[in-house]
């Protein structure tokens, strides 16, 4: 198989079937993108949703506002999240390296998000393909690290593999847009335990489609 055509065809179907995909956590600005990244590791970003929309409408607007309220109110705020305690300490981390190193604003380059506690490239590479119009991030969630092994790009399991695998044939300005959509596919249609293989418009070229 050649892989680059392979990816082609499969960036070309992904985007007629959701042009329009976005990320699933609702947000105003880098700072409530940010927080609400690290915050949806191992959690749902309808959780997440539910949990700050409201703190960020009403005290949470800047790193500031977390620090003066403390960590133990961060905490309590917080904590219908999975792993709440260990996420305030690196959310309160993140404030005081945002004020400290960063005057206040979220950076927007994978170094320096990647300094802050709790960021890694999966989550850097949300916020700067979602806040800084990056195009060439691959989002190696659990969603894109699934289908992209179903559909033979990537044969790797470490994340690290996975993001160079697809950045060798995925085209740069593509990049952001095929980490949206394929997470997309992998919510509705490629799912983990029961893949829709039957109604998937890529059953005809996915090695992994389990058709009778």
């Amino acid at each position: 198989m050649n892989k680059k055509k392979h990816a082609a065809e499969i960036v070309k179907r992904l985007e007629r079937e959701y042009q329009d995909a976005r990320c699933h956590l609702e947000f105003k600005n880098p700072f409530e993108l940010l927080i609400s990244t690290v915050l949806a590791a191992q959690c749902t970003d309808v959780r997440v949703n539910m949990v700050m929309i409201p703190l960020y409408k009403e005290k949470y607007k800047t790193p500031a506002d977390v620090l003066k309220d403390g960590e133990s109110k961060f905490r309590e705020n917080i904590k219908s999240i999975n792993f709440f305690n260990n996420k305030a300490k690196s959310v309160i981390a993140i404030c005081n390296s945002l004020i400290n190193n960063f005057n206040g604003t979220v950076p927007g380059t994978m170094e320096e998000l990647t300094s802050l506690a709790g960021v890694g490239r999966k989550s850097a590479s949300v916020i700067l393909g979602n806040c800084f119009g990056k195009n060439d991030v691959i989002i190696v969630d659990t969603h894109l690290k699934r289908v992209s092994g179903r559909l033979g790009l990537t044969e790797n399991d470490s994340p690290d593999k996975i993001e160079e695998d697809l950045k060798a044939i995925i085209p740069d300005d593509a990049q952001f847009r095929f980490s949206m959509r394929i997470g997309e596919h992998g919510r509705q249609i490629c799912k983990a335990k029961k893949p829709d293989c039957e109604n998937c418009f890529m059953n005809d070229i996915c090695p992994s489609a389990e058709l009778k």
